[in-house]
């Protein structure tokens, strides 16, 4: 039984990490076409339309599908009377929405004519609620029974087909409404095609009893997402309160690029290498270990990756959105700062919470909310989103060394950890970046666009790997490590076939 839970877990790493790697590629290169064909003010105004959204959405599910997944008996009855609620709740909010599409249109936007284009977009992508509800409790069913497989091919496919519209939408001047029909599409084509991949089927009825000790579990699920609904999305609304649509669209790009290949690798690093900590709470220096090895490792990718999406911000920026995205050029320089920190940070969490502080996380994210609130309105009102992101990434290195120093009294590691964890990459990545940069105006630059940049990426990577591996020992003993685990891992597969 231990073996096929195991063989499953194997397999929906496995699936879960392809799909991700897929659809992330994917929303990459939809977005990048997209900004060619549309002005930065178009995605400004689906975001309002989205923070409206998402924060109703706060309310559509209120952790039932997290209770399910804990839930041990009468499953399926549970899942039916989870899967009625969470449609009748998104029904209510699509009309809650609908009705005030208006007064939430003007309290998000500054400028009369942004609302007024809002106000059509927010009624009909709150629709996607509704979409959402009729396939969200089949694909917690599916994840519950590990059957990942079935789960991730019908959101995969359905996100190719919304995007194929989308594009299509967009390249026939539909403007603004290519990315809403193609949203609409995805959700409604998911809420069909699910339906051939699960295996349950809702029971026509809804136990009250049930319900409750469903949200007695589930409520406390939503107070956690609340809180990081504000503090993930406060930003955003200060921008386009403040500043507008054109700027919350040049604000949003700057955020996806700078956060997202670092946060993507530090997360698939940590799938892979990191062990259960909360196994190993009760011994002090094996917990220690496996924090500093999986960080080191983390931080041996994501931080030169964040030092050459800053480096080379204004080049990419200027040849693959074009000369109208240049506004996010300086935003996205500065929140790289915040993407390195969030990426070296992703394991402080897990150190607190299987060190039994679990109140700490509160603590330190209810002190951010509470900061980025309180300055958030004279960075967007004086400095726009330029200074909205200096406070994003000054808030990140106050956040980083709070939570470092927390982190040092669990797992018992110290400033001197931190030092040699970071300084070598950070160090040899300072020296890449310039060295990179003179290459490609000096060599590359002549090149085709296409060309020239990812070479400059090579030559970066090509310096700071040469230099990373002939200076420092301790990275050339954990890599020589992990491919000898690699291998012996491997070994015994190649025997018994």
């Amino acid at each position: 039984m231990a073996s096929d839970v195991n063989s499953k877990t194997a397999r929906g790493v496995a699936w879960i990490s392809g799909a991700r790697i897929a659809t992330k590629a994917l929303n990459f290169f939809e977005f990048l076409i997209l900004a060619r064909l549309l002005a930065p003010q178009y995605f400004g105004l689906v975001a309002i339309a989205d923070l409206a959204i998402n924060a109703l959405q706060l309310f559509q599910e209120l952790g039932f599908g997290a209770a399910l997944i804990y839930r041990k008996d009468r499953v399926r009855e549970a899942a039916s009377t989870a899967h009625w609620l969470i449609i009748t709740s998104s029904t209510l909010l699509f009309l809650i929405a609908f009705a005030a599409a208006g007064p939430i249109a003007r309290l998000f936007s500054n400028e009369p004519g942004d609302a007024l284009q809002v106000i059509p977009i927010l009624r009909v992508l709150a629709f996607t609620m509704v979409l959402d509800s009729i396939s969200q409790v089949a694909l917690v069913m599916m994840a519950k029974e590990l059957d990942f497989g079935r789960k991730v091919i019908p959101e995969v496919v359905t996100q190719v087909g919304g995007a194929v519209l989308t594009l299509s939408l967009a390249l026939s001047g539909v403007g603004v409404w290519s990315i809403v029909w193609g949203r609409i599409f995805e959700a409604a084509s998911l809420a069909m095609v699910i339906w051939f991949f699960t295996r349950w089927r809702p029971a026509f009825r809804l136990d009250p009893g049930l319900a409750r000790e469903m949200f007695a579990y589930a409520k406390h699920i939503g107070g956690s997402q609340i809180l990081v609904f504000f503090i993930t999305n406060i930003d955003d609304a200060f921008v386009a309160r403040i500043n507008g649509a054109a700027a919350l669209g040049l604000y949003g790009l700057a955020y996806k690029l700078s956060n997202m290949p670092a946060t993507e690798i530090s997360k698939v690093v940590a799938q892979v290498t990191f062990p259960a900590f909360a196994t190993v709470q009760d011994d002090l220096q094996r917990l220690r270990r496996a924090f500093l090895k999986t960080t080191r490792l983390v931080s041996l990718l994501s931080i030169p990756v964040s030092i050459c999406i800053i480096t080379f911000a204004d080049d990419f920026i200027r040849n693959a959105y074009g000369i109208r995205w240049e506004g996010a050029i300086l935003p996205l320089q500065l929140m790289g700062v915040y993407g390195l920190l969030r990426s070296v940070a992703v394991n402080m969490g897990s150190i607190l919470k299987a060190g039994g502080k679990p109140q700490w996380l509160m603590g330190i994210a209810t002190w951010r909310l509470a900061t980025m609130a309180l300055l958030l309105y004279p960075a967007a009102r004086f400095w726009g989103i330029v200074g909205v992101s200096a406070l994003s990434a000054a808030v990140s290195i106050a956040d980083f060394f709070i939570s470092a120093h927390l982190t040092n009294k669990i797992a018992a590691t110290s400033w001197g950890d931190w030092l040699r964890i970071i300084g070598p990459p950070l160090a040899l990545s300072l020296v890449a970046a310039p060295v990179a940069k003179i290459v490609y105006r000096a060599v590359l630059q002549p090149l085709p666009k296409s060309a020239a940049l990812p070479m400059a990426g090579v030559c970066f990577f090509a310096v700071y790997g040469t230099m990373l591996l002939s200076l420092d020992r301790e990275t050339r003993d954990l890599l020589l490590g992990l491919w000898r685990t690699f291998q012996a891992r491997r070994r015994p597969a190649v025997v018994g076939s």
